[in-house]
């Protein structure tokens, strides 16, 4: 931890990288890291990498922000192990996929806007059968599936039925690293897009729209919320619910 001074009565704090103000009443800390385009097929192979070192969320956040740090001169100054807890689903609780956590936190600490990079990302993670991209260093044949959600649950479960590959396998274990690559090797592709000056969109899927209609805000029921499929979890529903 570095402090430096800003004036008197005020200083700001560096912690790993990021500056935060201290002393000043009302100062807001500025957090964002200034980002240049990085290529995305190195980014995939790095985060191939680094999930060998530290799973599925540090894998991609490394491979990630990990280059724009030592752009900065400033890796050793930022704690990246504090994204291991995010391995198989938050601590093996396989909830939000790890790689698409540690791609999110890349676009917060990366992007003047990051909200439609995640929405992207997660849109596209759901819908797309994956991995798309397969390091050189992988030993097993790449099979691919969809997820039909960002949770680590049923990406998983997907998988390994469509690989006939047990989950706590080689080859499972393997395929979630290439899946990291893939997504973070796709998280650098929409930054270059946003940093090129494109609009990013990511239009959910018409069944969501349909759900939401009576289950999201102002609908007869409004009794939940979110972006993501129904039909991965709410595949069980009473014989008067409209087919989804």
């Amino acid at each position: 931890m570095r402090i430096a001074a800003l004036g008197a009565g005020a200083g700001l704090v560096q912690v790993g990288g990021l500056a935060r103000a201290g002393g000043a009443e009302g100062a807001k800390p500025s957090g964002k890291w200034i980002y240049k385009p990085l290529d995305p097929d190195k980014t995939g192979d790095r985060a191939f990498a680094s999930y060998q070192k530290g799973h599925c969320m540090y894998g991609s956040f490394e491979a990630i922000a990990g280059q724009v740090a030592e752009q900065r001169g400033t890796y050793d100054q930022f704690p990246f192990e504090m994204f291991l807890y995010g391995a198989g689903g938050v601590n093996g609780w396989a909830t939000l996929c790890g790689a698409l956590n540690g791609s999110a936190a890349a676009f917060q600490l990366l992007s003047p806007k990051p909200e439609p990079l995640i929405d992207a990302l997660f849109a596209w993670y759901e819908r797309e059968a994956l991995p798309d991209y397969v390091p050189a260093t992988a030993k097993f044949p790449n099979v691919k599936s969809v997820a039909g959600s960002p949770l680590c649950h049923q990406s998983l479960t997907r998988w390994c039925a469509a690989a006939k590959r047990k989950t706590y396998s080689a080859e499972r274990k393997e395929r979630c690293g290439v899946l990291t690559a893939a997504v973070a090797r796709h998280a650098v592709v929409l930054l270059n897009a946003q940093a090129a000056g494109k609009q990013i969109e990511a239009a959910l899927a018409k069944p969501t729209t349909e759900c939401m209609a009576c289950h999201e805000k102002d609908g007869v029921l409004e009794n939940t919320r979110g972006k993501m499929s129904c039909g991965g979890c709410h595949f069980t529903l009473k014989s008067k619910h409209p087919e989804i």
